[in-house]
């Protein structure tokens, strides 16, 4: 069944590569915000869906304040049953976010997948008008895999995310043995999320970290490190 939108949040990132994840975790076990851990971490996989012309890698690319983006996503193994996966649909008016959502049936995902086979599996899952109307415009473009950490600040108003062990694959257009991939050990992507009436406390979060605050998307990442662009 699919969900109603989220509600709207800030997100803000610094993407790290002059700190080990190590350094970034220690900074942030020392934030005087008293960051504790919320969830046991896990490792995220995404396919990312795009118009043929790129349009979402575009819009992000060109600095447009409006912007989505479609994926995939589901936990654990890359390879083999997907039996919990959702379908996402971010829009962001610059650091304002909203999420939908949408359960997507089982699937079996592995080498030899073709975006044809996930197309099928977007068409028979029980998706909301609007999200079925942006899956028929789209196509897989990209898969990536990163492990997340999930931490709360002591006033429960800001989360905070650290992802590491970044990986990219290239998604064709037809059979896929996903024998190109590209691993980033040296970037950390640290992310604050909170709500707007949170905006002081996440400020002053963000000023007592030792890392600038970057533009980053990983969709973007991966294709132009992976050369599809």
């Amino acid at each position: 069944m699919s969900r109603a939108p989220e509600n709207h949040r800030y997100e803000r990132k610094f993407a790290i590569t002059d700190a080990s994840l190590a350094e970034v975790e220690h900074c942030v076990r020392q934030h005087p915000a008293v960051f504790f851990s919320e969830y046991a971490p896990r490792i995220i996989n995404n396919i990312y869906l795009d118009s043929s012309d790129l349009r979402n890698y575009c819009q992000n690319v060109n600095g447009h304040s409006h912007r989505a983006k479609l994926r995939t996503r589901w936990y654990g193994q890359l390879f083999g049953p997907v039996p919990g996966a959702v379908l996402e649909q971010k829009c962001k008016r610059g650091h304002l976010g909203t999420k939908q959502s949408a359960r997507l049936t089982p699937f079996e995902f592995g080498p030899c997948v073709s975006a044809q086979a996930v197309r099928h599996w977007l068409d028979t899952s029980p998706l909301q008008e609007n999200l079925r109307h942006e899956v028929r415009q789209t196509e897989p473009t990209l898969v990536n895999r990163y492990r997340r950490q999930y931490f709360r600040s002591g006033d429960r108003q800001v989360r905070l995310t650290i992802d590491s062990d970044l990986a990219f694959y290239r998604f064709q257009r037809h059979t896929n043995s996903f024998l190109t991939r590209l691993e980033v050990p040296a970037l950390v992507v640290l992310e604050l999320k909170y709500a707007e009436m949170a905006s002081e406390e996440a400020a002053a979060v963000a000023n007592q970290l030792p890392f600038r605050m970057t533009r980053m998307s990983k969709y973007v990442f991966g294709l132009q490190a992976l050369g599809s662009v």
